[in-house]
């Protein structure tokens, strides 16, 4: 079954300013039952990344816990 990210502003403002790329746009799909198929998408002016939740070391009671999981995963 197909699964749809929706555009994330709270994600994609904390990757713009991390980064300095205003062409940046981050996507997120939560899977409330099974956070393991929960997903992020990073869209770059030349590259698309998806990072599932799994690969990132967070607080799950931290949505920005979350966040800084995600840049690390991506740009460190």
């Amino acid at each position: 079954m197909p699964k749809f990210a929706n555009e994330s502003e709270e994600a994609t403002a904390f990757l713009r300013k991390q980064t300095g790329s205003s062409q940046l746009v981050c996507y997120t799909y939560i899977d409330a039952e099974r956070s393991a198929d929960s997903f992020f998408i990073v869209k770059t002016t030349n590259k698309v990344i998806q990072v599932s939740f799994e690969e990132i070391t967070y607080d799950p009671r931290n949505y920005q816990s979350l966040l800084d999981g995600l840049y690390r995963v991506i740009y460190e």
